[in-house]
């Protein structure tokens, strides 16, 4: 069995938006697959080299509503599928607008909530 690192709970959500590494002319497109407290995984379009922090602009899919955040890449890989030139990235939040952030959470946890798969679910059915 796997030991579990993740100190909160993963949310499925899909964002979409745009990362700029700081302090250089290099910009690119985002997906995202899961948020948590601190930070959150990501689709790129291009591969960036880990430890580089981003500053990252997205935009809830039901709203013209943009959120900021700065994040640092701590991990970054191939994507999974096959023949694809994107690259799945871990980004954890360093810094983000607390209203914004609550924002997030929220939205998240309500398509999180309405998912087929988690209905009639606890949050520690999902934990075992």
């Amino acid at each position: 069995m796997l030991d579990e690192r993740r100190k909160h709970m993963r949310f499925g959500a899909s964002i979409s938006g745009e990362f700029h590494i700081r302090n250089t002319q290099i910009r690119g497109l985002l997906t995202t697959d899961n948020f948590s407290r601190d930070g959150f995984k990501a689709t790129l379009n291009q591969k960036i080299e880990q430890g580089v922090t981003l500053d990252c602009e997205m935009t809830f899919p039901e709203t013209i509503m943009p959120f900021f955040s700065i994040g640092k890449v701590v991990w970054i890989r191939d994507c999974a599928e096959e023949n694809s030139s994107k690259f799945d990235a871990g980004i954890q939040l360093e810094s983000m607008d607390p209203t914004e952030r609550q924002f997030l959470i929220d939205y998240c946890y309500k398509k999180w909530n309405n998912s087929r798969d988690n209905k009639n679910k606890t949050e520690f059915d999902l934990e075992t």
